[in-house]
């Protein structure tokens, strides 16, 4: 499992089959169906997008403030701001084609090229590396097709990745911190960042053998960011029996559990626009994961199966933040209920719960608030990732998507969530058992390939919970003597 330094000097092979670009969480497609829907003046796109356009990271005017070592308890705003403005500029670019914002992305990609050679601040620094690592990324890959940025700045962005950020993030899941003679001694989300981030550099410079690197260790990784070790124990739903995913931070607290399904969401979107179904993997996990933490963090109660790590001891999940949520749930809706067909109510639920928490009619994203909390993913999930039926028949013949009317996301007081047409997820195995992070479950489920339109269900909660980033965000948990430490 180990990955010598050495790999990272060797010449870039060529990936198994073709590479996609842009092909980390938006491709050509999401770009042209986002267009399409702007340009027939559709809700909730339009509003959407003139919310994406608002932000200060989203304007020509934005400047980069790089520096040479990030400090995250000291100064790790300056990179997840400009990460944000990175990202929100080259996808306006995107979209509109105006220059303009091309050329404030890829000097803000530049300016860290050229500037950024040190990450500090203890461990704090691979959550940086991780982070903003897979968020400048995705940036960059954005841009790959801007030629003035490919004529001055793409080696130098590149250069710095690669040199900078990739080997801490390799280290850490190599485990080269002393602490990490426990492999489970850090939460998932440390881990799930250094494998976001390593997929998307892997991607940006067509590096094989780290992309196989990132994809084997969430498969069979050792640490908390495996997919088996993240989601921590299969539960058995009360009343319906169906097979719930308890994750590995659901005794801690419900903000870094949402953390997780951000992460999880992003590295299965990663894969998936590379032609490797990580949504599928273990018998769908990730969306088993998902449809525990939302339907606990709907006011519902679940199973919880005592967790030790041999460090911290959990023997019931934390309400700590319960109703934290993330701009990620519109991607796996989308995913989970419209292309692939299956059930997954609370998840449904719950995307409609964040969009009214968002305000009613779209999904956020990055840089929408302050604090770290809203700087660590991108979301617009919105804008990226929403599906009417005219765009799913166009994923099934692989044509560009027609214009048709837009879809209303019905809201509803029942007591518990409602069940989608596609195929529910059945309970398949015992309840109440630890999952083997190297056991890869082959199921029905992974093996399904018919897109399927699917609606946007209904809203409902039981205990009425709001959502909120809570007070998990925006600290960082040091334990005494080194144990466990935990982002913010």
């Amino acid at each position: 499992m180990h990955l010598p330094f050495l790999y990272l000097s060797v010449a870039f092979a060529a990936h198994a089959s073709a590479w996609t670009h842009p092909g980390l969480l938006v491709t050509e497609s999401d770009i042209s169906r986002i267009q399409t829907k702007l340009a027939a003046e559709k809700e909730p796109w339009v509003s959407a997008w003139a919310y994406f356009e608002s932000l200060s990271f989203s304007s020509s005017s934005y400047t980069p403030n790089a520096v040479a070592d990030v400090d995250r308890p000291t100064n790790g705003e300056v990179l997840w701001h400009d990460a944000a403005a990175a990202f929100n500029l080259a996808l306006r670019w995107k979209v509109t084609q105006e220059e303009a914002y091309a050329e404030a992305a890829a000097a803000i990609l530049k300016a860290w090229g050229q500037t950024l050679s040190t990450f500090s601040g203890g461990d704090d620094k691979y959550l940086s590396a991780g982070l903003q690592g897979y968020e400048l990324a995705n940036a960059a890959e954005l841009l790959r097709d801007y030629a003035p940025f490919h004529e001055d700045g793409w080696d130098i962005f590149v250069d710095m990745a690669v040199s900078v950020i990739l080997p801490l993030n390799f280290a850490f899941l190599n485990h080269e911190e002393p602490s990490q003679h426990n492999v489970l001694h850090f939460f998932a989300n440390w881990e799930l960042a250094q494998i976001a981030s390593i997929q998307a550099i892997s991607v940006l410079t067509e590096n094989a053998t780290a992309w196989d690197f990132a994809i084997d260790y969430f498969k069979h990784g050792d640490g908390n960011g495996a997919i088996g070790n993240a989601i921590s124990n299969l539960v058995e739903e009360p009343d319906t029996g169906a097979l719930l995913g308890q994750g590995q931070e659901s005794g801690r607290d419900q903000g870094h559990s949402a953390l997780d399904q951000q992460l999880l969401a992003a590295i299965a979107q990663q894969a998936w626009n590379q032609g490797e179904d990580l949504f599928s993997l273990n018998d769908s996990l990730i969306l088993r994961g998902a449809e525990y933490f939302a339907r606990y963090n709907l006011g519902h109660d679940v199973p919880f199966e005592p967790y030790t790590n041999g460090i911290v001891s959990y023997t019931e999940i934390s309400s700590a933040s319960r109703g934290a949520t993330r701009p990620t749930w519109e991607l796996l809706y989308a995913h989970y209920v419209q292309i692939k067909g299956l059930d997954a109510p609370w998840t449904t639920a719950y995307r409609n719960n964040t969009l009214e928490y968002f305000g009613g009619l779209f999904e956020k994203g990055i840089g929408y608030g302050e604090g770290s909390g809203h700087y660590d993913g991108v979301g617009w999930g919105t804008l990226l990732y929403r599906l009417e039926d005219d765009d799913l028949e166009a994923l099934r013949q692989g044509a560009a998507p027609a214009t048709t009317a837009s879809q209303e996301i019905a809201s509803s007081s029942s007591a518990s969530p409602p069940s989608s047409t596609g195929t529910a997820l059945q309970s398949t195995a015992t309840a109440s058992t630890a999952i083997s992070s190297s056991a890869t479950v082959s199921s029905s489920l992974g093996s399904t390939t018919a897109v399927t339109a699917g609606n946007a269900g209904t809203s409902t909660t039981g205990v009425t919970v709001k959502p909120t980033l809570g007070h998990a965000h925006g600290h960082h948990d040091h334990h005494s003597h080194g144990h466990c430490k935990a982002s913010w």
